[in-house]
C-alpha cells in the first residue's frame, strides 16, 4: 500500500509531538486523518484572503521555498488572520536570525508549529528610523520607476526597517541607489519580477543587493 506524501509528514509530526516510539499505525492513521482534513478543507480550494497579509507576502519574506502548497493551504484555510498577522511580522526577524537558510526552519514546520511565538533574540538595541521621512526619500528616489510606491508605512514596514537601520544604516543610502540601477530589480528585463520595499529590506535580500548581486 502507497502511503501518500500528506499522510507521512502528519504521521511524522505525530511521532515528534510524542517524543517518537513505535505506535506506527496510529500515527498513519493521524496522518490520513490530518491530512485529509488540511487538503480537502473548504472543498479543496484556498479561501480568500482580502487583507495585507498575503500568502506570496509570507512566502517571499520567508526565503526558503519548500512545500508551497501545502504552506498555502495551511496559510489559507488554516491559520486566522491574526496569526497570519504574527508571522509575516514575525518572520523578517527570524530569517535575520538564520542567515545561512541551511539551519532556517522548513516553512511547513514553521507554520504547523506556530512558530512565529518563539522569541528571536536581539544581539543590538533597536533605532528607530524617522518613518515618514524615510517613505518620502523612498517614493523620491523611484518616482520614475514601476518600483511600487508606499503611501503609509504600516507597523511590518516599521519594523523592517528598524531592523536594517540598526544593524547597516551606513549602507541603506548605497543599497537603494543599487537597486535603482538593476535593470532586474526594476523589472526591466523581461522576467517578470520587481523589487518592493519588503522585498527590498528582507535583510537576506539587502544583503545580496549590498553586494552586488545584482548589479547589471
Amino acid at each position: 500500500m502507497d502511503i501518500p506524501q500528506y499522510a507521512l509528514d502528519a504521521a511524522s509530526q505525530y511521532a515528534n509531538e510524542r517524543g517518537g516510539g513505535s505506535d506506527i499505525i496510529n500515527a498513519v492513521l493521524y496522518g490520513f486523518k490530518m491530512g485529509n482534513k488540511e487538503r480537502l478543507r473548504n472543498n479543496g480550494q484556498l479561501k480568500p484572503i482580502n487583507d495585507e497579509y498575503t500568502f506570496d507576502r509570507w512566502w517571499d519574506l520567508y526565503g526558503k521555498k519548500v512545500d508551497r502548497e501545502k504552506c498555502e493551504i495551511k496559510w489559507h484555510n488554516v491559520l486566522t488572520k491574526a496569526e497570519r498577522k504574527a508571522a509575516t511580522e514575525h518572520t523578517p526577524l527570524y530569517v535575520a536570525s538564520t542567515p545561512d537558510i541551511r539551519f532556517r526552519k522548513q516553512p511547513y514546520t514553521y507554520l504547523t508549529g506556530k512558530c512565529w511565538k518563539d522569541y528571536v533574540p536581539v544581539e543590538k538595541p533597536v533605532v528607530h528610523a524617522d518613518a515618514d521621512r524615510f517613505m518620502a526619500y523612498f517614493n523620491s528616489l523611484y518616482e520614475y520607476t514601476d518600483i511600487p510606491k508606499l503611501s503609509e508605512m504600516t507597523d511590518l514596514r516599521k519594523n523592517m526597517l528598524d531592523y536594517i537601520y540598526t544593524n547597516y544604516r551606513d549602507d541603506i543610502i548605497d543599497v537603494m541607489n543599487k537597486v535603482k540601477d538593476s535593470s532586474h530589480l526594476l523589472g526591466e528585463d523581461g522576467k517578470g519580477f520587481k523589487a518592493s520595499f519588503e522585498w527590498i529590506f528582507t535583510p537576506a535580500n539587502f544583503i545580496k543587493i549590498k553586494e552586488g548581486y545584482f548589479n547589471d
